[in-house]
């Protein structure tokens, strides 16, 4: 069956030089395939399948696109159709002065900002590798000393003595001139030459309705020291003791935040080594009632999916240098292990998986209700159980004849689904058995509720 037209299909009746927008427009997004001999509407009427024609098309595209086409003949319903097909590309094509990429089942020009981001994938180089204006009397140099000191560790031998000569072993300093990188981490305010390059902390009501909002700036190490101390003032936190003897010292107290401090901060830093620094869109966090979500600017590198983000996956930094220089400080590891830790920090805390999304930027959404529909079925319950689980949120507890009256089970099913919901920890047994008997949702600390 002939695939529909889409963000990597495009059907021509016959070929014309308007093709190489179509084939350009896709080497700059997805990929995708041409097939000639179909009209818009779906009608097939052939193409010239023979083999100097197969030949002309593959040396056109490559002289005028400088892409290696994939071409084949395909029959349909008795139709011979050419199939062009070309594979996405680093950096950026051209075609009569004009970028595009593939939008859905059209083409649209690249805006500037993509198109600079593009010239430097061409180039091989990443934008934190650029040199800039500035030179070393723009250097921090408490903010240097507090580096060495940080990556002790990985760089012993690192000397803040000698501005100079670490900068230029960090490939923070090309010639006599801070890279992009270096002016993030160690400028004196770097918002001065990167107005963009900042924080901002909301508490909404809605997503219309704030409540307050606070602005980061400073170098990264600041921008981040400043989040986590934010959400120490804005987040709830309760208290869990733990007693290990009978004394003062045996006395352990555990804070537990609504979300993990440490989930928070691997996704702050992630926004800020990831993300494009050459948007003029800052790193947003939004507070709401229900979740907290973290935006930059960017896109997956090529190869990666929001689904992919959950288990072990390559490290591909959009900024390397900047990832290189949180490495040395211990912040983070090189080995993609962020998202996955932040996955697990969560589920360490009762809390439903985070959700990654790469629309036109990247976005992570920590959820602080574990009884949602979504992690509920996440975690294997029934559509029943779920529905008791909402129940037992609206009424704060449930029978089994309530259960049964729900959802039309015998009471045989009620009491094996309310007995699977008590097993799994998400709802405890009150009263004794019999009629007095209830089931409530088990509290954060995990205990009975009576």
């Amino acid at each position: 069956m002939l695939p529909p037209e889409s963000e990597t299909c495009e059907w021509k009746e016959q070929w014309t030089d308007d093709a190489l927008r179509d084939l350009a427009a896709f080497a700059n997004h997805k990929g995708g395939a041409l097939y000639l001999g179909v009209r818009d509407d779906g009608t097939l009427v052939g193409a010239p399948a023979h083999d100097a024609e197969l030949q002309r098309l593959a040396n056109l595209i490559t002289s005028r696109l400088g892409v290696n086409p994939s071409i084949e003949v395909q029959t349909h319903a008795g139709v011979s159709l050419i199939v062009i097909r070309v594979a996405p590309v680093q950096g950026v094509i051209g075609y009569q002065g004009r970028y595009l990429r593939r939008v859905g089942s059209t083409n649209r020009d690249l805006t500037p900002h993509e198109l600079t981001r593009r010239f430097l994938q061409q180039s091989g180089r990443s934008w934190d590798s650029l040199p800039s204006e500035w030179g070393l009397n723009e250097v921090d140099h408490e903010r240097l000393e507090w580096f060495v000191a940080h990556a002790r560790t990985r760089l012993p031998h690192a000397d803040a003595t000698n501005p100079e000569r670490l900068l230029r072993n960090l490939e923070l300093l090309e010639g006599d001139r801070l890279t992009n990188a270096g002016i993030l981490l160690f400028g004196v305010r770097p918002q001065r030459y990167f107005p963009q390059a900042q924080l901002r902390i909301g508490v909404f009501r809605s997503p219309t309705d704030i409540i307050d909002s606070h602005e980061f700036r400073g170098t990264l190490w600041e921008q981040l020291e400043g989040a986590i101390t934010r959400f120490q003032q804005v987040l709830k936190v309760r208290y869990e003791i733990r007693v290990d003897a009978p004394t003062l010292e045996g006395l352990q107290r555990r804070d537990i935040w609504e979300y993990p401090l440490e989930a928070l901060r691997e996704a702050v830093i992630n926004a800020l080594i990831h993300r494009d620094y050459t948007s003029m869109m800052d790193i947003q966090i939004r507070i709401y009632d229900d979740r907290l979500e973290i935006a930059n600017a960017g896109e997956l590198p090529p190869g990666l999916t929001p689904e992919s983000l959950y288990g072990p996956h390559a490290s591909l930094p959009q900024n390397p240098l900047l990832a290189r220089a949180f490495y040395y400080a211990g912040y983070i590891e090189r080995w993609g292990t962020g998202t996955t830790r932040i996955v697990e920090l969560c589920h360490n805390q009762g809390l439903p998986t985070p959700e990654f999304r790469a629309t036109p930027y990247m976005q992570v959404i920590f959820f602080k209700d574990p009884y949602t529909p979504q992690h509920l079925r996440q975690q294997g319950l029934n559509e029943r159980q779920i529905k008791a689980v909402e129940y037992v949120k609206a009424h704060g507890s449930i029978t089994n004849s309530q259960y049964q009256s729900l959802t039309g089970v015998s009471k045989a099913t009620a009491t094996r689904d309310l007995e699977q919901l008590v097993e799994r920890g998400l709802l405890v047994k009150i009263g004794i058995t019999g009629r007095g008997t209830a089931y409530r949702l088990r509290p954060p600390n995990g205990s009975n509720g009576s």
